[in-house]
């Protein structure tokens, strides 16, 4: 216990506390510190070009996918939902349905919509499994990714179209590719 703390009743009101605080944020900056953020400073930023598009950069299995964020929701660690499936219910694509902040949305496979042929994980690749939810005209969905990259902005000129083998497939739901 401190023998200041019965005059002073609280820290902030101590003038030794005050010392230290001054003293902490008056120092002088270590060296690295100063040249790391003179690095960042320094780099040429990225324009975002008028006319990007955002999208989101996903993984299922070894399929690297992109949606528009103006349909993301959120996205959610698997472990905090529970996914419960419909009884008599034995389609591949709807895994089940999952409570999201309360309120019940159909879980899907992406990957059995798609089909994406499944593999085993890399053991050397880091997997972080998440839940995405999208919202849609008919409400939300949730469907499981094996990895989320992140947002990307492209530029619509560098779509490419899609290979014929995907656009004569069945159902295909693929409007362009782009590098990345």
């Amino acid at each position: 216990r401190c023998p200041q703390l019965e005059r002073v009743i609280h820290c902030r009101n101590c003038d030794v506390f005050t010392q230290a605080g001054r003293k902490l944020l008056e120092r002088e900056l270590p060296k690295a510190y100063k040249n790391e953020w003179t690095d960042v400073m320094a780099a040429e930023k990225e324009e975002d070009l008028p006319g990007t598009i955002s999208v989101v950069i996903f993984r299922i299995e070894e399929e690297w996918l992109a949606l528009p964020t103006q349909v993301l929701a959120e996205i959610i660690d698997p472990e905090n939902l529970r996914s419960h499936s419909l009884p008599h219910r034995n389609n591949p694509i709807l895994i089940g349905i999952v409570n999201v902040h309360g309120e019940i949305q159909l879980c899907v496979s992406i990957r059995e919509l798609l089909d994406i042929e499944s593999i085993n994980e890399k053991a050397d690749r880091k997997v972080l499994k998440r839940m995405m939810v999208v919202n849609s005209e008919g409400g939300q969905w949730v469907f499981p990714v094996n990895e989320i990259y992140g947002i990307h902005r492209i530029h619509p000129k560098t779509f490419e179209n899609v290979p014929v083998t995907v656009a004569k497939a069945q159902s295909t739901y693929t409007k362009g590719i782009f590098n990345w």
